[in-house]
Order: C-alpha cells, then sequence, then structure tokens
C-alpha cells in the first residue's frame, strides 16, 4: 500500500492539476482518481470492492423490501425458473470481452485518461495489458547521493 501512496504523490508532483480528482473512498478511505465529472463530489466509493459491496447491500435491501410487498411474485419466478430448465450445450459458447470487465480495468482507465489529457476506451486498455512483448522490468539498485558520482580528493 506504501508503493501506492507513493505513486500518487510522484504523479502529483508531476502533474499538481490532478489534485481535485483524487477522493477518499467513502467506505475504506483509501485514495483513489475519480472521473472529472465527479470531481466535485464527496460521497463517492472507490473501484477496489466499496462501489460493488454497497451496489450489491443496496440490490438486495431493495429486493427484500419488493418481495415482501408482492409475495406471490416472487414464489411465481422461482416456479418458472424451475419449469423453463435450459438443457446443457444449447446456450452456445459465450464470447469472452462481452463479459463484464474487472472493476480495476475502469480505475486504470480513468487514470490513463487523466494522464493522457484524452479519453481512453476500455478496449484500449485491455490491449495494453495484454501485449505480449512488454519490457522486462528493470532491476533495482540504490541511489548515491550528490547525482550518483563520488567526489575524489585530488591531492596535490
Amino acid at each position: 500500500m506504501r508503493s501506492y501512496y507513493a505513486q500518487i504523490r510522484s504523479l502529483l508532483r508531476e502533474r499538481p492539476d490532478l489534485r481535485p480528482y483524487l477522493k477518499h473512498c467513502r467506505e475504506c478511505r483509501i485514495l483513489f482518481f475519480t472521473d472529472p465529472r465527479n470531481a466535485g463530489r464527496d460521497d463517492l466509493r472507490c473501484g477496489f470492492g466499496c462501489r460493488e459491496a454497497h451496489r450489491r447491500q443496496s440490490n438486495t435491501r431493495r429486493s427484500v423490501s419488493y418481495y415482501r410487498e408482492h409475495p406471490d411474485k416472487k414464489r411465481l419466478q422461482n416456479r418458472n425458473r424451475y419449469l423453463r430448465a435450459i438443457p446443457p450445450g444449447l446456450a452456445g459458447e459465450e464470447n469472452p470481452l462481452s463479459e463484464p470487465l474487472p472493476p480495476i480495468l475502469r480505475q486504470v482507465r480513468v487514470m490513463v485518461s487523466l494522464i493522457e489529457g484524452r479519453q481512453v476506451g476500455l478496449e484500449e486498455i485491455v490491449v495494453l495489458l495484454a501485449k505480449k512483448g512488454r519490457q522486462p522490468r528493470m532491476a533495482r539498485t540504490r541511489r548515491r547521493a550528490y547525482g550518483g558520482r563520488r567526489i575524489r580528493d585530488r591531492g596535490s
């Protein structure tokens, strides 16, 4: 987590204009970048799990209250689901790109869009992440003070 915040600080040093888009999650208080359209809001949840958890809780609450008022509808729905069993193999193959993408990709899309100053599509992010011949990771080296050069004593 420490390196995540170090990356955020580094990005803000280079691009201080992105500070209004940096928000705290309402649930877990983690910092994340939001879409420019949400810059003025303080009730946002992060895309790292809090947003989906809140959505599931809200959906469950709404569904429970609806079916308590209309118990026959749920019974009818369950009966139809039971009677309409689809034989396996008739559903067909699904396209892997039609499946919902993980929320972290949406977060990456927002950050890349902010950094590049243009709208970046999810397809573009998926292609960038799926490229095979990526650059190898650089070895970590310890940096020396004073630009990496040692000051030698040049005696007289």
